[in-house]
């Protein structure tokens, strides 16, 4: 495998409103680089993208992998900025749009922190649920060229169920690992992204949260 497939690519979005959804605005920045079995390379530096929530789900059955998870788990969602930027501008999400959700253990230290299901921990006079160690991520791109058939265009790609390093390449997962959950749950009328129906401050839009999300994601 040539070693530019196991990196995603950078590009510059001067000039590029292509991909955009909207005139004046730029396409996102990273593009996923796949090589040629159609399987798309992890992409780097995605902790510097906008961090957009972080959930808590207690213990379940991963999509991941399908297997139990063994604590509650954390799932970190960030956004490439240009995407981000778009979505707050327009409340649209353009081609090439792309999301990494990163998972995360819960601390289960018994000298800290209670038992199931919360793992709660103590810090001073404080009651707090704390990550211990990252353990999956997965991905979300918006490509209506290279996937037609998929609803919104979107494909999910899942790199491992296990501490980095995560496996460098995925091929789009089938329609029942991942998709289909945000088909029956979300729908066209939210671009199957979870962003609206979960209401979370970071992808909020209403009144004055899209300007203030911009100022602080991207000093906007």
């Amino acid at each position: 495998m040539a070693a530019t497939a196991l990196i995603a690519g950078c590009t510059s979005a001067a000039g590029d409103e292509t991909r955009s959804a909207a005139p004046g605005l730029p396409a996102p920045g990273v593009q996923l680089i796949f090589n040629e079995q159609g399987q798309a390379a992890l992409p780097k530096g995605y902790r510097n993208w906008v961090h957009a929530y972080t959930s808590w789900e207690a213990i379940t059955t991963t999509i991941l992998d399908g297997t139990v998870t063994k604590t509650p788990e954390l799932h970190s969602v960030y956004v490439e900025p240009n995407s981000y930027r778009v979505f707050m501008r327009t409340g649209k999400w353009p081609e090439g749009s792309l999301m990494v959700k990163e998972f995360s253990t819960t601390n289960t230290d018994p000298k800290d922190c209670s038992g199931p299901p919360a793992f709660t921990c103590k810090l001073g006079a404080s009651t707090v649920i704390f990550p211990r160690e990252r353990t999956g991520i997965g991905v979300m791109l918006k490509d209506n060229a290279r996937y037609p058939g998929e609803p919104g265009g979107w494909a999910y790609f899942s790199f491992g169920h296990q501490a980095p390093p995560y496996q460098k390449v995925s091929p789009a997962r089938g329609r029942a690992q991942c998709a289909q959950c945000h088909i029956d749950n979300v729908g066209p009328k939210q671009d199957y992204v979870w962003s609206v129906k979960l209401n979370q401050p970071g992808f909020r839009r209403d009144g004055d949260n899209a300007r203030r999300n911009l100022e602080a994601a991207l000093a906007e």
